[in-house]
């Protein structure tokens, strides 16, 4: 599987807001409440435009061609503190078919050498409810290790308190 990651736009708003209010995204995020075309702009206009994360939309590119490509997920850093060189990976977990372990996988690792190599953190953290074990294991086969489990940490799609996990990697530089 071939993709890149294209910096976020205005632009993308619809299909980000479309992979967000999907149940499959929703039940994977701390905040559950669907957004909106205009609240998502606002949120591009306060933390994308602003430096405060950095997201970019995962790009599928054709294979046999190599000239094709279309957006299947968004993934991004988020709160990255340059002072203590830490910052967050979300990852969407899109409803597109090919947004898959291998596709989830690659993109992590571009993202990681972004935090890494052009943003100069020294840590990257990511937090992941308990029940979802193949996240962590992607993370995991990333090089993240487990840092803590947080009890009742969060609510689910049931309103329920559900345990997080917090994983990191340290950069080896």
């Amino acid at each position: 599987m071939k993709i890149f990651l294209r910096p976020v736009t205005e632009k993308d708003g619809a299909n980000i807001v479309k992979w967000r209010n999907s149940d499959k995204v929703k039940n994977h995020c701390m905040t559950k409440a669907p957004i909106t075309e205009e609240s998502n702009l606002k949120f591009y206009r306060d933390n994308i435009a602003t430096g405060k994360y950095k997201q970019f939309i995962v790009e599928r590119i054709e294979e046999i061609t190599g000239l094709a490509s279309y957006p299947i997920a968004t993934v991004y850093l988020k709160d990255l503190d340059y002072e203590n060189q830490r910052c967050e990976l979300c990852i969407f977990s899109s409803d597109d078919v090919e947004w898959n372990a291998e596709g989830q996988s690659i993109a992590i690792k571009m993202l990681l050498e972004k935090a890494f190599g052009e943003y100069g953190m020294h840590k990257v953290y990511s937090y992941v409810f308990y029940k979802f074990n193949d996240e962590v294991e992607l993370l995991k086969a990333a090089g993240f290790s487990v840092e803590a489990a947080l009890k009742d940490e969060a609510r689910n799609e049931k309103g329920e308190y559900e345990d997080i996990i917090r994983l990191s990697i340290i950069s080896d530089k």
